[in-house]
């Protein structure tokens, strides 16, 4: 190509088609290479100044820490955006942008003498005797990979930041007509009577007619919504699998029994029988019946209680027993019982019925285990191998099938299973190797794609070639009739009883009260202890009807239905709470204070945003998050 334009370079269209590329360059951009100007990874604008990705990055990683922290498992950038941490945190940039340019609109600064107190005051740097302690100072610094300077220089910018919203914020304190008020009405009480009619007390319902059911089915489709399934073709080895195949010549086994012989020193081990017992009265109670005479087991079974599982506890090495009773019962002889000896799970009397010396496992006794473990470590090395292998052949063309058969993976077909591992009859689909991990790799992956080689924290491998998507959809009637019935029999019976508790009410008069009515019809009736507003079931009572029991005056009479069934109930009193001390309504106060400044916050940063916009770029954040 390069020789063909090198001949045609004097031609008219050569020069033609360059003048072209000269033009289109300069147009599109080949002057950033001249100028050097830098991609521009700004993800926020706040004002005149950007929040630029790594800003964003650098803000980011502390909270992914600990959110790792708290779950137990490592969390990532896509995890954490789908959490909201990346708008939360971006949020928090913003916010400190908008007071840092205010601050600096103000001139409000702080001298080097308020820094130094700031620092020397600090309580993280206080020593045993209460003064400065410089070695803790340095630590942070060290602990925060920062220099003196950089953290001085960040106090020059919090102390006037923090100045700024305290001085927005602080007075903030809300009326105490207003904490009494709202402690009355989060402290008030209720009692009321109730009449619980559950579902299962409907009866028989009967049977739906075919257009009651096709009703049912239609309003309620989405009971009978089928998950998205995909099918695949998987192809999978294991070490165990592969280590089957690996034959490990004599030499290596008698090589690996010299190198690990300490694995199979077996120590002392003795076969304990304990009587155990709660107390020390009961202890020596144990002791002085076996000194009379009385039999082990008797006395184990009279005076502790113990069935023969507790009696014997087996052959035991030392290591295996507490520190406590180890030592007692490696230094008994057989047969003589022990003093009794304290531990965490009571008083126990030890005796030793056998004990085996220790001993040296010969050649011949460890060599299976020698042969598992070294085919085994065989198996994980070349394991790594095959994997390149089979995608080298994957990608030169060849199909699932037959790369999996030249190398030796086991091939299994999924017909349809959804992400929680389940097939279309609602059964848990058996895959060979790591199911979380092939599943989570074949609901990734496009149809008809042939995924890479995949290890598995086992140390397994595994390939899949995904056959089939099939998409979420509404299974028909016929496929789910029981279902269906079922669901239309438990409806029917939520209304059976809702309609009965209508009724109780209804019969309800000045001169009947809801107890009254219940018992001519042989209902049972409590009386709920005294109900907080907010109460959550805990109680035993319903939420629903807790809800409807605060929105009537005493004598009235609710009714509300849950998943369990419906309810009548009659408020009987309402209990005032009283409000004579401040002490009562002290984390009240604090609380509505917490957000009187919360609100004053977030006013002032809204109104910050209107003197220096901000506008955030998405598609900037996306692509870098």
């Amino acid at each position: 190509m390069l020789q063909a334009i090198r001949s045609q370079a004097g031609s008219w269209f050569v020069k033609g088609l360059f003048g072209i590329l000269i033009i289109t360059f300069g147009i599109w951009g080949i002057g950033d290479i001249f100028r050097g100007r830098p991609p521009d990874t700004s993800v926020a604008t706040v004002g005149g100044q950007s929040i630029d990705a790594g800003a964003l990055q650098s803000a980011v990683q502390p909270a992914l820490e600990q959110l790792s922290t708290e779950t137990g498992s490592a969390v990532d950038l896509q995890q954490a955006k789908k959490m909201g941490v990346i708008d939360d945190v971006l949020r928090q940039l913003i916010d400190r942008s908008l007071l840092d340019q205010e601050t600096a609109r103000l001139r409000l600064e702080v001298s080097n003498d308020v820094i130094r107190n700031t620092i020397m005051q600090d309580p993280m740097f206080r020593g045993r005797n209460g003064g400065f302690d410089r070695a803790a100072f340095d630590a942070l610094l060290a602990a925060n990979q920062l220099t003196e300077g950089q953290y001085v220089e960040r106090l020059r910018q919090e102390i006037p930041r923090n100045d700024l919203v305290q001085a927005i914020i602080s007075g903030a304190a809300a009326p105490p007509a207003m904490v009494e008020a709202l402690y009355r009405y989060r402290n008030e009480k209720r009692v009321a009577t109730i009449v619980t009619l559950p579902d299962a007390g409907a009866g028989d319902v009967g049977q739906p007619t075919d257009a009651e059911l096709t009703k049912y089915y239609d309003a309620h489709q989405d009971q009978f919504r089928a998950p998205e399934y995909r099918g695949f073709t998987l192809a999978s080895l294991t070490p165990s699998d592969l280590a089957k195949t690996i034959d490990v010549p004599l030499s290596r086994l008698k090589s690996a029994y010299a190198q690990r012989q300490a694995e199979f020193v077996l120590p002392e081990r003795r076969d304990v029988q304990q009587i155990l017992v709660p107390t020390e009265d009961k202890a020596r109670a144990a002791e002085a019946a076996l000194a009379a005479g009385k039999s082990w087991n008797e006395v184990a079974t009279t005076i502790g209680g113990q069935t023969a599982q507790t009696i014997d506890l087996g052959l035991l090495a030392e290591a295996e027993l507490p520190d406590s009773l180890a030592k007692v019962a490696f230094a008994l002889p057989i047969d003589k019982p022990s003093a009794p000896v304290h531990s965490p799970l009571g008083w126990h009397i030890l005796r030793i019925a056998r004990i085996e010396p220790p001993r040296t496992e010969s050649f011949d006794e460890a060599k299976a285990k020698l042969q598992a473990d070294v085919a085994h470590d065989e198996a994980v090395d070349r394991l790594y191998t095959v994997a390149n292998h089979v995608d080298d052949a994957i990608a030169g063309g060849a199909g699932i099938g037959s790369a999996a058969a030249k190398f030796g993976l086991k091939t299994t077909f999924v017909a349809a299973v959804d992400d929680q591992g389940r097939d279309r009859a609602g059964k848990v689909v058996a895959l060979p190797v790591a199911p979380a991990a092939v599943l989570k790799l074949a609901f990734a992956t496009e149809a008809d794609r042939t995924t890479r080689v995949t290890q598995t924290p086992g140390g397994a491998i595994f390939v899949l070639q995904l056959t089939k998507i099939t998409p979420p959809s509404i299974r028909p009637l016929a496929e789910v009739k029981d279902r269906a019935i079922a669901g239309w029999q438990a409806e029917k019976r939520r209304d059976v009883v809702a309609a009965q508790a209508q009724a109780l009410a209804a019969a309800v008069t000045p001169g009947m009260s809801l107890s009254a009515v219940a018992a001519a019809k042989g209902l049972k009736v409590t009386t709920s202890p005294p109900l907080l507003r907010q109460s959550s079931g805990a109680d035993g009572v319903a939420p629903a009807l807790v809800a409807r029991l605060f929105a009537v005056k005493p004598g009235a009479v609710v009714t509300a239905s849950d998943s369990n069934g419906s309810y009548a109930a009659q408020l009987i009193s309402v209990q005032e709470p009283k409000v004579d001390t401040k002490t009562a309504t002290a984390g009240l106060s604090r609380e509505i204070d917490s957000g009187i400044e919360t609100d004053l916050g977030e006013e002032f940063s809204q109104a910050l945003r209107n003197h220096f916009p901000v506008a955030i770029r998405q598609q900037t954040l996306d692509q870098m998050f």
